[in-house]
């Protein structure tokens, strides 16, 4: 009797709190957990540089589907999995695995291709890929839409919305984060990100915490000597800590001109991190001093910067999101009357590109007169595009231009172009120096980013 009593707690083992008995089934109760923003801090592996990377990135919670004693975990888009435990982590380098519960240990049986590794717990997160380090032409990224809070909302509210159907038939999926940024206060604000299913989706919950937002004449500077800080408010959307960051475009709605002149600083972190700045100006400005600040910004990190006294000519004229990639970006150098000769394009694929051209002066000066660009191919394919000042004395869209006071686009500059190498050459007339700026865009991927030039 005495030796049944001994024998008897043998026959019971535990395991994490699990009952086991022998002889019986045992109950399948291996732990799992979903991880994104919202909990991965929470469930910190500690002193793992995998996990301390993986905060850096972009990501969001897999989906997982479970069966008895197994799991298969799964990543959708262009993320790939990473999972962890309470003391290791892995990347799969895949998008989806299985794993088996081991009733008895109540460990995860999984196999990373270097034999049957055990989790105790298995938590699993999906990384967008290229998120880990800096950014490629093709990696997922955010649209940033920043507006002073000097401007009227009922403009700000139309200019928001007039993205409403390139992002609806978007089929592009280079965008998946939306910001939003009101700048111009007298107290700094936070920028806010929204990431969801959809760019859609992002889109609406953006809206709805704009509205809410709108504009506060009771938080404007209180004199028109004081400065936009614009500038600023970009250091700190870069400085956020969101991978996303990377490769992003910001469509930044002004109406008070910047003070600073230097702006070294803020250019070589926009290089860094590949930001597309697209500032649409209205004018006159509210205050302010230097508004070429603005034009000088984007010349120097490929951007665009257009000027008028209604938004949604100088938004009309800016590049769109239908059309990320940029295929080629230059800035000329003009004074007087001339010729010169440009860089040549090759296309390696038939497609269309869209032109953009900003003249910096036009806003403030007499010194844009006219200007024709020439291209021809190498199967003698040849067109040519031209205007002058007196088109942009009234902005609005006429003959399949956008005109704004400095700049102008048009879909007509290589409509579905045959693959070839494109030589082009300018001619131009102006009555003092000035820079324009040429743009050409594509919804067709591209491997490189666009040298800078200073």
């Amino acid at each position: 009797m005495k030796l049944l009593i001994l024998l008897l707690p043998a026959l019971f083992l535990t395991a994490n709190g699990c009952l086991r008995i022998f002889g019986k089934t045992a109950t399948c109760a291996c732990k799992t957990l979903k991880m994104d923003k919202s909990n991965i801090e929470e469930n910190e592996v500690k002193d793992n540089a995998l996990y301390d990377m993986i905060l850096r990135t972009a990501m969001k919670a897999p989906e997982m589907l479970i069966d008895d004693c197994s799991v298969h975990v799964y990543c959708e888009g262009r993320t790939e999995l990473y999972i962890f435990d309470t003391d290791k982590g892995a990347k799969t380098g895949v998008s989806a695995l299985n794993a088996s519960c081991d009733p008895y240990q109540q460990k995860w049986q999984l196999d990373l291709g270097n034999g049957i590794e055990q989790y105790k717990e298995l938590k699993a997160v999906c990384v967008f890929k290229g998120t880990e380090h800096k950014c490629l032409t093709t990696n997922p990224t955010t649209i940033l839409f920043a507006y002073s809070n000097d401007l009227d909302y009922i403009e700000v509210e139309d200019m928001y919305t007039w993205f409403e159907g390139p992002i609806t038939y978007n089929e592009e999926d280079k965008y998946y984060e939306m910001a939003i940024a009101r700048f111009d206060t007298k107290t700094k604000e936070d920028i806010a990100f929204f990431q969801n299913i959809t760019l859609l989706e992002n889109y609406q919950s953006a809206h709805d915490h704009m509205n809410k937002l709108k504009v506060d004449p009771s938080l404007s500077f209180d004199s028109s000597e004081t400065g936009s800080d614009v500038l600023d408010m970009l250091e700190r959307y870069i400085d956020s800590g969101n991978p996303l960051v990377c490769g992003s475009r910001a469509v930044i709605l002004m109406k008070r001109s910047p003070n600073e002149v230097e702006i070294s600083k803020i250019v070589r972190k926009i290089r860094q991190y590949h930001i597309e700045l697209i500032f649409a100006v209205e004018d006159p400005s509210s205050g302010g001093l230097h508004p070429e600040t603005l034009y000088n910004l984007a010349a120097k990190t490929n951007g665009f910067c257009s000027f008028s006294s209604e938004l949604i000519w100088a938004i009309a004229t800016l590049p769109q999101i239908t059309n990320p990639y940029i295929h080629y970006s230059l800035n000329v150098k003009v004074s007087g009357t001339g010729t010169m000769v440009l860089p040549s394009i090759t296309l390696k694929k038939r497609m269309t590109l869209v032109f953009y051209l900003a003249v910096q002066s036009t806003a403030t000066t007499t010194s844009f007169q006219n200007f024709t660009i020439r291209y021809v191919n190498t199967n003698e394919f040849s067109n040519s595009y031209g205007r002058i000042r007196e088109d942009h004395l009234k902005p609005g869209s006429y003959d399949g231009y956008e005109t704004s006071l400095n700049s102008f686009r048009t879909v007509y500059f290589l409509l579905n172009a045959e693959a070839s190498t494109y030589d082009m050459n300018l001619e131009y007339g102006y009555s003092m120096e000035d820079t324009i700026l040429f743009r050409l865009t594509s919804n067709e991927p591209i491997n490189d980013w666009m040298p800078f030039q200073d």
